[in-house]
């Protein structure tokens, strides 16, 4: 068994400093670090070694630093290392990035590829699903249980979904993304850094992977970035220096009032008007958006995503046409035509694998090649990253991830706007393929008022002929009582952090926020601990929410979690320590025990929230 684990070696986040007045990124003195969830896979590739002849390899994509990232995963137990550093690789977008791993893969000839499910300084989760298309093998992503038997030719893996997890068998050779919970973090010993120095550390440069140099970096990459736009944080910071927990809650409680209202009235005079002008006859530029949906309903991001291109058509003058993978079903297209599809394109997967699989990715990619839309809308949930990134590889095609919003330009370029860094860069996105491609986060858009008498044609997209090796769902577990389906939508949450002292703690948070009404969320520490659900985490490696109201008990305020918030209305805050990053993120702080002051504060709120929201 050969297992090549790729690696990233990227500056630790939260060290980077801005400075908002010059526009500019201070990066001097900030340490680097292999990818958190890149180290997690190398240490279940160690685990799953069974014998003499298995074999590790660390591969590294990065600048001549990026050894000693490779040093520590030599010293974790992989059995070599190689780095893939040129100056021909600068600028590379996640296609180059793919296409240049896929080839050094192709030398190493792996069993089993490993990759991180995201890296932490661009977040995308593309790369992997990329390198898989261009090497022609299947793929899961979401990782968080791989299992191998000695001498099969299947793993099995456990996938995280939005509401549950599914059970997967994956035959090799095969490449995975893992996530937190596929292996323990684990850290070198000193010993072990010493002996990692003798082990075989490799340095290739591009010319040993092809003589042609133009499809690494800058010239090989789809996509580029213009000027990077800055976001100054602009919560208000505010400290409520009451000791006396019910003066405190009332003070809290009169200004979120004020705030909310001042919100309400600030959305009503600059809401947009509503699109209205429909081109159904026009294919010319269409946007075609891929529907998020789930048996008999429809995610709300693909209502979202609907009217975003609702509002793009103002500009093309062309249809709208939602993508629906799944049985016909005829309820489900006069939804999507209500809120703004002009033509339904149905594509049945019943019998030919999930909605990321590469028979569908095939039949998809067949389909948009042939019709050549302007742009190629998906979600950035599991499915539709795993979807968007085989497509955009399968068809050489740019492709941004986790978008929060669209614009098009004045040349008629669609900018795609992604955050970056923690969230406190804004990268406008631009692409030099057509059609463009884009995953939107969810919850961050506005659906248009839906028409029912609005009426759009249904058209099939013919599953394309295919007979390679691809994953086979063997089980799917909804877990319909863990809340993530309602935090994506809820108007109030309250998130929990480390501070709330353990899971005995949940009962009583939980019974206070039924009495509002609102939602659980949670941060990566908790997830680590077994407290709740993944679904429910928050943050670069959970999920975006926007609640008007989000309540922040007991949660430091690392940017790896306020990265998730930043489009909620207010955010409130109730921590013992008043040095946490929490309270620059909030708008009303208290320093406390949330014990003390938690329930007052709840009983304070009732009556506003009853009213504003």
């Amino acid at each position: 068994m050969k297992i090549v684990v790729c690696v990233k070696y990227v500056p630790v986040i939260a060290r980077i400093q801005f400075d908002y007045e010059n526009k500019t990124i201070i990066r001097e003195g900030v340490p680097s670090e292999v990818n958190p969830f890149d180290m997690l896979g190398l240490v279940r590739a160690v685990e799953l070694k069974s014998g003499p002849d298995d074999q590790v390899v660390a591969l590294c994509m990065g600048p001549p630093q990026a050894r000693d990232g490779l040093l520590e995963c030599l010293a974790l137990g992989a059995d070599r290392a190689i780095l893939l550093t040129d100056r021909a690789l600068a600028g590379s977008d996640t296609l180059a990035t793919a296409r240049a791993l896929s080839l050094a893969l192709k030398n190493e000839a792996p069993d089993l590829i490993i990759c991180g499910r995201n890296s932490a300084d661009s977040e995308t989760g593309q790369v992997g699903p990329e390198t898989a298309e261009l090497m022609g093998i299947p793929h899961v992503g979401q990782v968080s249980k791989l299992d191998y038997a000695p001498g099969d030719s299947n793993i099995q893996t456990q996938r995280i979904t939005d509401d549950g997890y599914q059970l997967i068998e994956c035959p090799l050779p095969a490449l995975v993304c893992v996530m937190e919970g596929v292996a323990e973090e684990t850290f070198p010993t000193r010993d072990q850094t010493a002996e990692a120095e003798e082990k075989p550390l490799e340095e290739m440069t591009c010319v040993q992977l092809s003589p042609d140099l133009s499809q690494f970096g800058a010239e090989g990459s789809p996509t580029w970035v213009e000027e990077i736009r800055l976001v100054e944080p602009s919560r208000l910071g505010e400290m409520i220096e009451e000791e006396d927990p019910q003066a405190a809650a009332e003070q809290v409680a009169a200004l979120l009032k004020e705030r909310l209202a001042s919100m309400n009235s600030e959305a009503s005079v600059s809401q947009a008007p509503q699109p209205t002008n429909r081109y159904a006859d026009s294919r010319d530029k269409s946007i075609w958006v891929v529907a998020a949906s789930r048996p008999a309903s429809i995610d709300p991001v693909t209502l979202e995503m609907l009217g975003k291109a609702r509002e793009l058509t103002g500009f093309t003058k062309s249809e709208v046409a939602a993508v629906l993978i799944g049985p016909p079903d005829s309820a489900l297209a006069d939804e999507l035509a209500a809120y703004g599809a002009d033509r339904v394109l149905t594509l049945d997967n019943t019998g030919i694998g999930p909605v990321w699989g590469r028979q569908v990715v095939q039949s998809l990619t067949a389909a948009v090649d042939q019709a050549k839309p302007y742009a190629v809308l998906f979600a950035s949930t599991p499915d539709g990253r795993d979807l968007a990134s085989r497509v955009a590889g399968r068809l050489g095609l740019g492709l941004t991830g986790d978008a929060i919003d669209l614009e098009i330009d004045d040349e008629g370029r669609l900018v795609q706007l992604k955050p970056a860094l923690g969230g406190n860069v804004i990268a406008p996105i631009l692409s030099k393929t057509l059609p463009n491609m884009v995953t939107l986060r969810p919850g961050l858009l506005t659906p248009i008022t839906p028409d029912a008498a609005s009426h759009a044609t249904v058209e099939a997209i013919a599953a394309a002929p295919f007979d390679g090796p691809d994953v086979t769902v063997l089980e799917e577990h909804v877990q319909e009582d863990i809340g993530a389906l309602e935090l994506a939508q809820a108007q109030v949450v309250i998130g929990v952090g480390m501070g709330i002292g353990g899971a005995d703690s949940l009962p009583q948070i939980q019974e206070m926020a039924q009495s509002i009404n609102a939602s659980l969320a949670t941060t990566r520490n908790v997830i680590h601990e077994g407290w709740l659900p993944v679904q429910l985490q928050v943050g670069i490696s959970g999920r975006s929410i926007t609640p008007k109201v989000y309540l922040a008990v007991g949660i430091r305020g690392a940017f790896n979690h306020t990265v998730g918030i930043q489009k909620v209305g207010v955010i409130l805050a109730i921590n013992q320590n008043r040095r946490h990053a929490i309270f620059k993120a909030a708008d009303f702080g208290i320093v406390g025990d949330w014990r003390t002051f938690l329930p007052p504060l709840i009983e304070a709120l009732k009556p506003v929230l009853a009213e504003s929201i």
